[in-house]
């Protein structure tokens, strides 16, 4: 066992399970939610394969501080990210970001609650697990313990799959990224990153049952 974990935690092993990681994003044979569960199994079962244990994708307790810090960071992101960067990112580039796909949900309850668990499980639980946790763990072994290279990386991966939303929508979620990276560098808990992340997404999504996604075209006007 011990030989096998010496072996897989090669940088080589490391870029190659990442790159199949991420790779499962774009599976032909999953559709959403449930191709984030196979990538979710993927990273849990390398990563041990790897270590012997889970202790690096930092799943750690929360306590009352903890929390605390999850409420300060997001209502700071959340404002931040709405009145600051999206604003002068829609100016720069001349259109808001495009979230056409989600006016499904509008007025649709059953719809919104689906799409709710769905996020849960997919973006707050799946992406951060992926560009957070296993992201960190294997650019560590591959280029050490350079910070700042590893969290540009890492949001640069997490805003590749967003394409669909625009120039504007790529540059704002690898601005989140950025954001998720830094938070994760910081307080190196994956539950913190979860909770923040699921919480702006479950913003998003009631915005769009309400038939409010335009508040994001009027903030870039």
């Amino acid at each position: 066992m011990n030989k096998t974990i010496n072996i897989l935690n090669n940088k080589w092993f490391a870029l190659l399970f990442l790159a199949i990681a991420f790779s499962l994003i774009y599976n032909p044979l999953t559709k959403f939610p449930y191709t984030f569960c196979v990538i979710v199994l993927f990273i849990l079962v390398t990563t041990y394969l790897q270590d012997g244990n889970l202790n690096r994708l930092n799943f750690k307790k929360l306590g009352l501080k903890e929390l605390k810090a999850i409420l300060l960071v997001y209502v700071g992101l959340e404002l931040v990210m709405d009145f600051l960067f999206q604003p002068t990112v829609s100016w720069l580039c001349n259109e808001p970001a495009d979230y056409s796909t989600f006016e499904s949900i509008k007025g649709n309850i059953g719809m919104y609650f689906k799409y709710l668990l769905y996020m849960w499980i997919s973006a707050a639980f799946g992406e951060e697990l992926l560009f957070r946790g296993y992201a960190f763990f294997q650019f560590q072994k591959i280029f050490g313990d350079k910070k700042g290279l590893i969290v540009l990386l890492s949001a640069v991966l997490f805003s590749l799959p967003h394409l669909y939303q625009g120039l504007s929508g790529l540059i704002m979620t690898f601005l989140f990224g950025i954001a998720f990276a830094l938070i994760y560098s910081k307080y190196q808990n994956i539950w913190i990153n979860i909770i923040i992340h699921g919480l702006i997404d479950t913003v998003f999504l009631t915005l769009s049952y309400l038939g409010y996604l335009e508040f994001y075209n009027l903030l870039g006007k």
